[in-house]
């Protein structure tokens, strides 16, 4: 890239390919920004690493020189890696005054409140970050102070979503902005980055105003006590429900520590009265059952999550009792199917009543589905198109919608792909290093690392362990050992003895060459020795040898 031409470029690093870990880069000369810096969840490839988060390794190694980073909103798959690799970027941050509030609580507890530069810019406002001028529009998501951006580079203008619907029925949360969007749609638009995660779901999302009469539905009429799940960051939804539960004379309650971590949030800023009073968990187990209502973490099987606590009698405070209600106020994340199943039986096996969604009667999306991308293809009338935020299959759908809006440039970005919009038309310059990281322990490495290789050798085939103890003669000391974990149900002694047998011979052939050679023994070892195994158990168990020397 020549610096010193003005071209604008865009560069998804994370959500491209994926619904979470969003992380996307604008350039424009010499400078770049990052929009949105978030992680994921749960990866049956990589066992032991629950979070993950994009390799922004293209940062370093393209000397890309990043000016600021903006987060659009709360939600863990925008803001959620900020504290993990700020360290790496160090860069100003930009957000709105909620999820500015939610933000420094995590530098805090990562150490990083006094080096972060976290700079609160108020909702509708606009600001510059070196060569690009920022606005913050109002829209509508499942979370509060959500914001689409209007990026301007030079005389070019892009509109990036961010998450979004249209929602003109709201309790606490704001309205999308039609005008400013008409006006900027008249104004003129170069591109338009658009979230593409509803891409497939025919109609409307739908309001959250609307969800008044099947919540009170669901929860009216239990003799016992009623446990609503739902997001944590759905504030919308937790007011609704409390709402809810004062016209029916219910004791509301909050339980988990996100949803409380939540609630204070919205309190701190502005969004939540104290007129609607939550009861913490210790408080709420001692209230009469029949009439009380809690409003709890959980609603996708999430182990420590409030639900799995209870029905585990894993909470100190609460337990499921016959009669009870749970009414999951919440979608099914795609993955989560069967850990959710999972819950609702338990749930059922203890005499439970459990509602769950249908039609949009108790939940509906934040993301917008096929109307609302017309509509807002209305509004902004863009040169380009560049669906993001979603999976192939969603960006495709996407994408295709919008070449049926008449949109002249459709392009279906991927993860690394860099993209020059303009001069000239639209295209795909390089693929650019990209991948993603896994939080395991204290460390961030790579989902490619050997270490989660070997997690799901030892996960689905087990472990031997192959101890060869050499004197200082270079002989053996005494016969090899060998430890089976996980490979067989019953190991049977003279199995093991077998096996031993096998190994010693192979040590005693190579004992005139073991000082120099003890890689090629254990390479030996490792490959004659899964040989034996998939022969004898049909398993290819992962093999460790460790040669020590007296």
């Amino acid at each position: 890239m020549n610096k010193k031409e003005k071209k604008i470029y865009f560069l998804p690093l994370g959500g491209s390919g994926e619904i979470g870990m969003n992380l996307n880069l604008y350039g424009y000369g010499d400078d770049w920004i990052i929009v949105d810096c978030g992680v994921s969840f749960r990866d049956s490839e990589t066992p032991g690493a629950d979070v993950f988060m994009p390799d922004i390794s293209a940062i370093e190694k393209n000397r890309l020189n990043i000016k600021g980073m903006i987060i659009t909103h709360a939600h863990e798959d925008h803001i959620g890696a900020v504290h993990y690799l700020w360290p790496f970027i160090k860069c100003p941050v930009y957000t709105t005054p909620f999820s500015a509030y939610l933000l420094k609580q995590r530098l805090v507890e990562a150490g990083l409140e006094e080096k972060v530069k976290l700079i609160t810019i108020q909702t509708q406002s606009k600001f510059n970050i070196a060569s690009f001028n920022i606005e913050f529009i109002n829209i509508s998501h499942s979370i509060l102070e959500p914001n689409a951006l209007l990026i301007k580079a030079g005389e070019s203008r892009i509109l990036h979503t961010g998450d979004w619907k249209i929602d003109d029925n709201t309790n606490i949360g704001t309205k999308t902005d039609e005008k400013r969007l008409r006006e900027i749609g008249n104004e003129g638009v170069l591109a338009i980055i658009c979230d593409s995660t509803n891409a497939k779901v025919e109609g409307y999302s739908g309001s959250e105003g609307s969800l008044k009469k099947g919540l009170k539905k669901a929860i009216s009429n239990c003799k016992g006590m009623v446990f609503v799940a739902s997001f944590a960051s759905n504030l919308e939804r937790v007011v609704s429900v409390a709402n809810i539960g004062k016209e029916l004379n219910r004791n509301i309650g909050l339980i988990g520590r996100s949803m409380w971590r939540m609630t204070d949030a919205a309190k701190a800023v502005g969004y939540i009265t104290n007129d609607i009073n939550f009861y913490k968990e210790k408080e709420l187990s001692k209230l009469k059952r029949s009439e009380s209502l809690a409003i709890c973490t959980g609603s996708q099987g999430e182990p420590l999550g409030a639900l799995s606590r209870i029905i585990d009698d894993n909470h100190r405070f609460f337990s499921f009792n016959k009669g009870d209600r749970v009414v999951f106020s919440s979608r099914i994340i795609p993955g989560n199917e069967k850990v959710i199943n999972k819950l609702i039986n338990k749930l059922i096996h203890r005499g439970v009543e459990v509602i769950i969604p249908k039609n949009n009667d108790i939940h509906v999306s934040g993301h917008p589905a096929e109307e609302e991308l017309k509509i807002m293809y209305n509004w902004i009338k863009p040169k380009i198109a560049l669906p993001v935020h979603g999976e192939a299959m969603h960006i495709q759908a996407h994408a295709n919608l919008a070449k049926k809006m008449q949109v002249p440039e459709v392009l279906e970005p991927q993860n690394g792909f860099l993209i020059q919009l303009y001069p000239g038309k639209a295209k795909v310059i390089k693929k650019t290093e990209t991948g993603k990281m896994a939080v395991d322990g204290k460390s961030i490495i790579s989902t490619d690392s050997k270490v989660f290789s070997y997690r799901k050798k030892m996960l689905f085939n087990g472990v031997i362990l192959i101890t060869i103890l050499v004197d200082s003669t270079g002989g053996l000391y005494r016969y090899p050992r060998a430890v089976f974990t996980g490979v067989k149900e019953e190991l049977k002694k003279e199995d093991i003895r077998n096996f031993e047998a096998f190994v010693n011979e192979l040590v005693e052939n190579f004992i005139p060459f073991l000082e120099k050679n003890d890689n090629d023994l254990c390479l030996s070892i490792k490959k004659k020795s899964k040989k034996y195994t998939i022969a004898k158990f049909s398993k290819d168990p992962l093999v460790e040898v460790d040669i020590l020397r007296l």
